[in-house]
């Protein structure tokens, strides 16, 4: 799921910025909030949350509490760009520590620590060009995924399309459609439908990236901008063994998406770093132990976890 976000983030950054640059230079778009982060650093802290981890079949196999935190490193790299046709590198890092208390007896349970470390990189190329008159882009990427950036564990793609609908000094909209060749993907294919709009007369907009997120953002606020809203996000990391120390026979993946509600607080400090707090809930839809490139269907586990949490953040951003 992360190899998917780091997929979209460069389909929906790269597209849009690349529109909002071409409408800013005709003078129909104004500034808005920075879209575009080349890199982001971020920690995010998860509250206590009970679990319980069933088999496929729908036995208990065990359960308890936990709690964790998440430390996260992204960059989108500009690697060329020359008339019609751009490319991108993307790369992230997250380590993941997570405290949890197994229940092994009603009242007895045993304490340990769970701490993982996972790479992620993409490859994208870009064409832009029109359709209808009106702007459109193709992108084609090449996703990697593996624990130590040496050897990859994963290996798949993504090819997504977007035309401008609209745009405005108020409005600007783009439709297209997203095909994740990830077997282990929930949705292999989605429509994407990014909708930005400026209230008339107000410090309110809507900034909404569907499937991926729907944000209220006000902007003149402490200096900054506030926001609330929905966001769909996901985490992955790949294991050898489970909770007994017992080796596998082969690589799993343990692969969580979850939807996030938030009240959030972003300030610009010079012109471009920005600065953020983030805080809420996160709601799990899915977490499931599969088998590295089998479909997300034959897993071997599930679980939901529910928590709330804090996140802190920094990004050097293109406006």
């Amino acid at each position: 799921m992360r190899i998917l976000l780091l997929s979209l983030s460069l389909v929906t950054g790269a597209s849009t910025l690349r529109a909002q640059d071409t409408l800013e230079k005709t003078k129909t778009i104004q500034k808005r909030y920075p879209v575009f982060k080349l890199v982001t650093i971020q920690k995010d802290y998860f509250g206590d949350s009970d679990y319980k981890v069933y088999s496929k079949n729908g036995n208990l196999e065990y359960e308890g509490e936990l709690s964790s935190n998440r430390f996260n490193i992204s960059a989108i790299i500009p690697l060329y760009s020359k008339n019609k046709l751009s490319m991108h590198a993307g790369i992230t890092y997250t380590r993941e520590n997570t405290t949890y208390f197994n229940k092994t007896t009603p009242d007895l349970y045993r304490k340990s620590h769970w701490n993982t470390n996972d790479f992620d990189a993409a490859f994208s190329v870009m064409y832009s060009g029109k359709l209808f008159n009106r702007p459109i882009f193709h992108r084609v990427s090449l996703l990697f995924g593996s624990s130590n950036f040496i050897g990859i564990k994963k290996l798949t793609g993504s090819f997504s399309t977007s035309m401008i609908l609209k745009a405005s000094p108020e409005t600007l909209t783009t439709l297209g459609a997203f095909v994740n060749l990830d077997q282990s993907s929930l949705i292999p294919f989605f429509p994407l439908f990014s909708y930005w709009h400026k209230f008339s007369n107000s410090l309110w907009e809507l900034d909404a990236v569907l499937p991926q997120k729907i944000i209220f953002r006000r902007s003149s606020t402490l200096n900054g901008w506030v926001s609330t809203g929905v966001e769909l996000n996901g985490n992955s990391f790949f294991l050898k063994q489970n909770t007994q120390m017992q080796f596998r026979a082969g690589n799993y993946e343990w692969l969580s998406t979850d939807i996030y509600m938030h009240l959030g607080y972003d300030y610009l400090l010079g012109k471009n770093l920005l600065l953020g707090l983030k805080g809420g809930y996160k709601n799990s839809m899915s977490t499931r132990l599969i088998k590295v490139n089998e479909k997300v269907n034959d897993y071997r586990s599930r679980t939901k976890i529910s928590a709330p949490f804090f996140n802190i953040n920094a990004a050097f951003v293109i406006k």
